[in-house]
């Protein structure tokens, strides 16, 4: 599997990283979050911007993401505005989302911006372009709260991210069984053996799914999602646990 360097960590090469959720509301909660997490054991913080109060207003938004990359020091930032569409908290139209990803990516301030696959459309490949012209790596996402669609589904939808130019395909899923929730794992490894050109992120949401959370890497999941307190998506596992299992299940 290819790895993406990121500022001196290599994402896909060993132990899975770790990204703890920025979910506060005002600017004041979010740095001092971003202050305590700068001291913890994980790799990467994500904000999500789509929670934060004054999301509408680019002023703000490049103000907080100013001072969350002072505060984060050396962990990565990876920067994201969740959809309504895709379970986030603000509906956007696509111009907005397209102005959103463009204001950030001008603040040389992101080492990872989020673009959701449905969301960016056609525009998708101009973007990931945008994104590495100005030196941040692509996480393109696609989320279902509903269900888990068939391996081939979920495999194809990856593949097309690669095509796009994505660094990082990323697919989260809902399990209504405990066959959805191997189906994920299986899509996981054919796309590691299969697709070795970029990394992968996987996970299976919900309780039944958190399994899928702490086991990603063998199977090939190369980022993992903790809960630091406050989670961002269901089923997230709390930080001490994951790092504690991805620790013993280590395959390097």
């Amino acid at each position: 599997m290819s790895c993406v360097p990121v500022r001196g960590c290599r994402i896909g090469e060993g132990r899975p990283k770790v990204i703890l959720p920025i979910v506060e509301r005002t600017e004041a909660a979010i740095l001092e979050k971003a202050a305590a997490f700068s001291t913890l054991c994980a790799d990467c913080v994500e904000w999500r911007v789509d929670l934060f109060e004054a999301a509408a207003d680019p002023g703000a938004v490049v103000r907080c993401l100013a001072k969350l990359r002072v505060l984060l020091r050396e962990k990565l930032l990876l920067v994201t505005l969740r959809t309504k569409e895709e379970g986030g908290s603000i509906p956007v139209s696509h111009e907005g989302y397209l102005r959103f990803l463009r204001t950030v990516l001008d603040t040389d301030c992101a080492d990872l911006i989020d673009i959701e696959f449905f969301t960016a459309g056609t525009d998708l490949p101009a973007l990931v372009q945008d994104a590495h012209t100005a030196g941040v790596k692509v996480v393109c996402s696609s989320h279902d709260f509903h269900k888990t669609p068939p391996k081939a589904e979920m495999v194809s939808r990856m593949v097309a991210m690669q095509q796009a130019g994505a660094d990082l395909p990323k697919l989260a899923v809902m399990p209504q069984s405990r066959t959805d929730v191997l189906e994920l794992l299986t899509a996981t490894a054919e796309m590691t053996d299969h697709h070795p050109e970029t990394p992968v992120i996987t996970m299976s949401m919900g309780a039944l799914g958190a399994v899928s959370r702490l086991c990603g890497e063998a199977f090939g999941s190369a980022m993992t999602f903790a809960n630091p307190g406050t989670a961002s998506a269901p089923g997230q596992v709390g930080l001490d646990v994951v790092n504690a299992v991805l620790d013993s299940l280590r395959l390097s």
